[in-house]
């Protein structure tokens, strides 16, 4: 798609908003790897950002990226919103139909909804559980990648990034299994947990109203070690959970688990979500025997008034008391609650008791029928997913909307999650120029896909690819900067700055 709003004649207004634009939106980080000195004073140069038109981002310095769009909507500015919570949103964008050229992939945005990173996919493929993670000591990136069949379960693997978004290693399942899309964990053993595609078992289901003959999907997790791929624990439903449990309407084969979210607990133990089943359980880690069931039909724990949930994807334990989820309150043709809700569960583990924290509700009355996810963050405050619904939010402790975020109608995020993240990439920035032959101008547009430190681009240029001298200053407007340049300079490039005027990495030089 063509950009419609980059232009290589300026305004006057243009001008002086370049000239005068701070980048009060960068999150920045330490040093990076490859400072090459600090830059020297020079004049400031006007530049200004290229504004989204329609549903795909279009940049002239990078032709072959075309992020989705995300649209904002913050209470108090996008500052505000990021103040108390340094980071970006992770999103894995992907289509309700495969139909179209769209690019999908891992997206990284800001407070404002501009990339700060994004990879599109191969063709067919589709990403889940887009996250930050640690692995030997370093922040890495994750993320399922793959297929995702009508059963509604993924065929894939899993990707790790290092921060200059350098590929470490893909992780497979083990025996001949097949990463499933729904759950992923790396944890601080520097093993993977995630869900794999489930077995077809047969089963007699007569003792609950099914057939004889029939057959059932058994949810299988696995934890493999990263560096060797070594299998070393996997979990099967049908050994743990009855099928009698499943408030899922019978089908052949019968999904009646569908396990969905797999979390290491600070003891060493798992909890699991089972979508339908309506219930989340805690899982003793070295035999897989159920420690409890909380909600469903054979809930351990007394519910009390609002804390029931059905369909529900993205269980975590926050402390020892406190349990969140996404409680879809729908699976798409079944519809159990009026709409979808975030929830903070009060979990008295001795007691056996659970009481309503919080629920966080959209105002738009989001009925999510897959997919979701809660996060608390360290301010308190809480991100929602909602899954097919296209939208992520941000919203106080107390339920109040702070902030949203909203993918195109017809594209999903698996969770959305807000994630501190620095990211120095191994390549060098992008620069490409436009000349307008009838308006004797020329335009500079700069990017990094990924970098988070740049505040600002030092332009050089001259008469030949030799001859290049520092120009000015321009201000960084978020992944693509455009700079007007005097139409008299044949050569040109650009070097990215961090916000204490060190030089990071220059661009190739570029004949105008």
């Amino acid at each position: 798609m063509a950009d419609q709003t980059a232009r290589t004649g300026l305004t006057r207004r243009q001008v002086l908003r370049g000239a005068g634009g701070a980048a009060a939106l960068a999150l920045t980080g330490g040093g990076l790897a490859g400072v090459v000195g600090r830059a020297t004073s020079l004049p400031q140069i006007a530049s200004f950002p290229v504004e989204p038109a329609g549903r795909v981002r279009a940049f002239h310095s990078r032709p072959d990226l075309r992020p989705p769009t995300v649209a904002t909507q913050m209470a108090g500015g996008p500052e505000a919103a990021a103040a108390e919570d340094p980071g970006y949103l992770f999103l894995g964008p992907g289509p309700v139909s495969l139909k179209g050229s769209q690019q999908f992939g891992p997206l990284i945005v800001d407070s404002a909804g501009r990339p700060v990173w994004f990879r599109p996919l191969a063709p067919g493929l589709q990403v889940t559980n887009f996250a930050r993670w640690r692995y030997r000591g370093q922040p890495v990136l994750v993320w399922w990648e793959g297929k995702i069949e009508q059963t509604g379960y993924g065929q894939g693997e899993v990707v790790v990034l290092d921060r200059a978004y350098r590929e470490l290693t893909r992780v497979r399942a083990a025996s001949g299994r097949s990463v499933d899309l729904h759950a992923l964990t790396v944890t601080p053993q520097g093993t993977m947990l995630f869900t794999c595609y489930p077995d077809t078992v047969p089963m007699d289901l007569s003792s609950i109203g099914g057939p004889r003959n029939s057959q059932v999907r058994e949810s299988i997790i696995q934890e493999v070690d990263i560096a060797t791929g070594r299998l070393l624990f996997e979990w099967r439903s049908l050994q743990h959970i009855p099928v009698s449990a499943s408030r899922e309407p019978m089908g052949e084969p019968y999904d009646y688990v569908h396990v969905n979210s797999v979390q290491q607990l600070p003891d060493g133990n798992l909890l699991i979500s089972g979508r339908h089943t309506w219930a989340v359980y805690k899982l003793e880690r070295r035999t897989g025997k159920v420690i409890w069931t909380l909600g469903g039909k054979h809930s351990q724990f007394d519910m009390g008034p609002g804390t029931q949930f059905s369909w529900q994807h993205d269980a975590r334990q926050v402390s020892d008391n406190l349990v969140t989820l996404f409680d879809n309150g729908t699976n798409g043709p079944i519809r159990t609650e009026h709409q979808s809700r975030g929830v903070a569960l009060q979990v008295d583990e001795a007691g056996r008791k659970v009481t309503l924290g919080q629920a966080y509700v959209s105002s738009h009355k989001l009925v999510a029928g897959a997919m979701g996810s809660v996060q608390i963050l360290p301010s308190g405050r809480v991100m929602v997913g909602w899954g097919v619904a296209s939208y992520t939010s941000k919203f106080a402790a107390t339920g109040e909307l702070l902030a949203e975020f909203a993918l195109p109608a017809g594209m999903y995020s698996f969770r959305g999650l807000w994630l501190p993240w620095e990211g120095a990439p191994h390549h060098r920035p992008k620069v490409t120029a436009k000349r307008d032959h009838r308006r004797d101008t020329t335009t500079l547009y700069a990017s990094w896909n990924g970098a988070t430190a740049v505040t600002d681009w030092q332009i050089e240029a001259g008469p030949s690819h030799d001859q290049l001298r520092p120009l000015g200053i321009a201000t960084s407007h978020g992944f693509e900067t455009v700079i007007p340049l005097q139409p008299s300079h044949r050569y040109a490039a650009v070097t990215a700055l961090d916000r204490f005027g060190r030089r990071l990495k220059r661009s190739k030089v570029i004949k105008l």
